[in-house]
């Protein structure tokens, strides 16, 4: 009896010991997604060899991610002076629980730089991108990184499409790159559609959203 209770003692210390290392390895790890979180990044798309054509991976596979100047986002090698690459983080977002980094911001290229909200467009699920009033009716997130903090995933999922439309109504503004063939428009396929619900002919390719962090 005396020497079971010992026992018990001599093991006490050992797992506290572990319990607290545990701790201190998920407080570590936590703090790493954080600072992934706040830290400004580009985004860069990938795509398995399975989508599309070799032209069509050769036009979007590692293609930086770029805001137009009509409020959408696209996807290119070849940007218009127009473009503004994306270059942005996670951030509190006031339609998510208190002290949330759900929300996904650019940020201007100012020297007082201004901060514009991504998000996606409740109607066509094309991602877009606005100041906190144009969000609105629109869905705002949960944006976060992916568990290695490789890439980025909306509502925890990464159904993102890179489109082409054959008709697309926005090319009637002026933008000359909106129809060119190596431009691609980003869209978030949220109801599972794989663009069967986008125009006959459009062209549609799955992809992934790289985060790049920022050098500076």
């Amino acid at each position: 009896m005396v020497l079971g209770i010992a026992m018990i003692a001599t093991t006490i210390p050992t797992i506290f010991g572990l319990n607290e290392a545990s701790n201190a390895m998920r407080d570590r790890e936590k703090n790493t997604k954080e600072s992934a979180r706040k830290t400004r990044f580009s985004l860069c798309a990938v795509c398995d060899a399975s989508e599309g054509s070799l032209h069509e991976r050769q036009q979007v596979h590692n293609s930086q991610v770029y805001l137009g100047r009509d409020r959408k986002l696209y996807i290119t090698k070849h940007p218009s002076p127009s473009m503004v690459p994306f270059n942005g983080h996670l951030y509190h977002h006031p339609d998510f629980e208190e002290d949330n980094l759900s929300g996904l911001i650019s940020m201007s290229a100012e020297d007082n730089p201004l901060a514009r909200w991504v998000f996606l467009d409740s109607e066509t699920d094309e991602v877009r991108w606005g100041g906190k009033e144009d969000t609105e009716g629109h869905v705002c997130g949960p944006f976060d990184l992916t568990a290695d903090d490789a890439y980025l995933a909306l509502d925890d999922m990464q159904r993102w499409m890179a489109v082409q439309l054959t008709k697309d109504p926005a090319a009637q503004s002026g933008e000359s790159y909106e129809i060119q063939d190596s431009v691609w428009r980003l869209y978030f396929d949220r109801r599972e559609t794989e663009g069967n619900d986008l125009p006959a002919g459009s062209r549609t390719m799955k992809i992934f959203l790289r985060r790049v962090p920022a050098e500076c």
